[in-house]
């Protein structure tokens, strides 16, 4: 579905490409990483999916979903990925600003392979989820995170 997905890593305050829906139809997107908030000089990359609908900083949002698209994620310094795809999405909210569009990306209580690295996870969708993440049901879907499996690469010591 995603075609050539850029290969460079992206951190918080970086570029990242979002899917957002546009005309009937979805539109690609560059956005800056992270939400700037008053109460906060560092900018909010994360929101709990579990709160989202009741917290005041994410529900003027809530129409503003999108597809974050990635080829893995970092955890602790361990890479991890969907064994077999060479990209995936994750569910963010994306805001307009003055300085550019902005997205925070959604998190969930973590499967099994990420739990013993940290407490948290990206929110996971499954291929058939993206346009009910993007549509009418996307409260069905918050119900339902990915937690198949992942694979875990974790990066080699330097011999030199």
């Amino acid at each position: 579905m995603f075609g050539r997905v850029p290969k460079s890593d992206i951190r918080p305050t970086d570029i990242g490409h979002v899917i957002i829906p546009e005309h009937e139809s979805f539109a690609c997107r560059e956005m800056k990483w992270g939400w700037r908030v008053p109460w906060d000089k560092s900018p909010l990359i994360n929101a709990k999916s579990e709160t989202i609908t009741s917290l005041p900083t994410f529900k003027p949002h809530l129409d503003h979903r999108c597809l974050i698209v990635a080829d893995g994620f970092f955890e602790k310094g361990i890479r991890f990925i969907q064994p077999g795809e060479p990209a995936f999405a994750m569910a963010g909210l994306w805001q307009p600003g003055a300085g550019g569009d902005t997205f925070t990306m959604l998190t969930t209580t973590p499967n099994a392979t990420v739990s013993s690295y940290h407490h948290r996870m990206p929110f996971i969708l499954r291929a058939e989820q993206y346009a009910d993440w993007l549509g009418e049901d996307w409260l069905r879907v918050l119900e339902h995170p990915d937690k198949s499996p992942l694979e875990k690469i974790q990066k080699q010591p330097e011999l030199f």
